[in-house]
């Protein structure tokens, strides 16, 4: 794709390792914030709201059964969505690290690669803490938010995930020239997918379009596919699979092509 090349796995690998060195120093003041957002999401609506839904639940799953994986799968984007678009855009143009970065034997194609496994990394080190969470509530409780042994498949799906939406991140920061910009991608694509995948309530009741538009966004699928490996999963939860795996595969050379631009300009 106009002279780009594919990254080395070790130029990504020295990025990522470079941004894990840096996150150990504050792991503890950063995952904090991250692992009480959803929390709170959990007892506000599983608890508050969930006392007004029926009996028999959604699905066969209690409200609190039924949001808990879906909130599993908004944290991964969350996490990924704002490492790869404030974070990175300070790197970029505020702290100029990338600069400095690309003056070594790394080239700009590794950094994008090293940012995309670091994003996902933390989207799995964010999921995987909420998990260990939602399984402690569990033991405590008549219906455990977390029922199948499926779910030890849960972390590495939550870095796909993460990697998912550091592509979409990296796209949008590769384009824009003012931090400012992020208050349009925020309200305008994350959340949007945050209230209309089928994390709260199922996409499938409400009229059509809006079920099929659902079925070709990403968050959606990542829903579905915590969701399956949390109660038990079924053939179906591969077509959710293909498509973020087709997805991610599919976007990933732009924000490559468009930041090694802004790089080497």
């Amino acid at each position: 794709m106009g002279g780009v090349r594919l990254p080395s796995p070790r130029g990504a690998f020295r990025v990522w390792q470079r941004n894990a060195t840096i996150f150990r120093k504050y792991w503890k003041t950063i995952l904090l914030p991250n692992l009480f957002e959803p929390l709170l999401y959990l007892v506000a609506l599983g608890l508050g709201l969930g006392a007004f839904i029926r009996e028999g639940g959604i699905n066969g799953l209690t409200y609190t059964q039924y949001i808990a994986p879906g909130l599993l799968a908004s944290n991964a984007m969350f996490a990924a969505s704002f490492e790869s678009t404030f974070n990175t855009f300070i790197r970029l143009k505020i702290g100029r690290i990338y600069d400095a970065i690309v003056s070594t034997p790394v080239n700009a194609e590794d950094v994008v690669a090293g940012e995309y496994l670091w994003a996902g990394t933390r989207a799995a080190l964010y999921g995987t803490a909420f998990l260990g969470v939602l399984t402690a509530l569990g033991l405590v409780s008549e219906a455990p938010l977390i029922s199948s042994p499926w779910a030890l498949l849960i972390p590495p799906v939550l870095l796909v995930v993460g990697i998912m939406f550091s592509v979409m991140g990296t796209l949008f920061t590769s384009l824009i020239s003012s931090i400012d910009f992020y208050a349009y991608y925020f309200t305008l694509v994350v959340t949007p997918l945050f209230l209309f995948s089928g994390i709260f309530f199922p996409i499938e009741d409400f009229p059509s379009p809006v079920p099929e538009i659902a079925w070709f966004t990403p968050l959606y699928h990542a829903v579905n596919v915590c969701r399956a490996l949390a109660t038990g999963p079924s053939l179906g939860v591969l077509v959710d699979i293909a498509w973020i795996l087709v997805f991610t595969a599919a976007l990933s050379l732009l924000p490559i092509r468009f930041m090694r631009k802004r790089l080497i300009s």
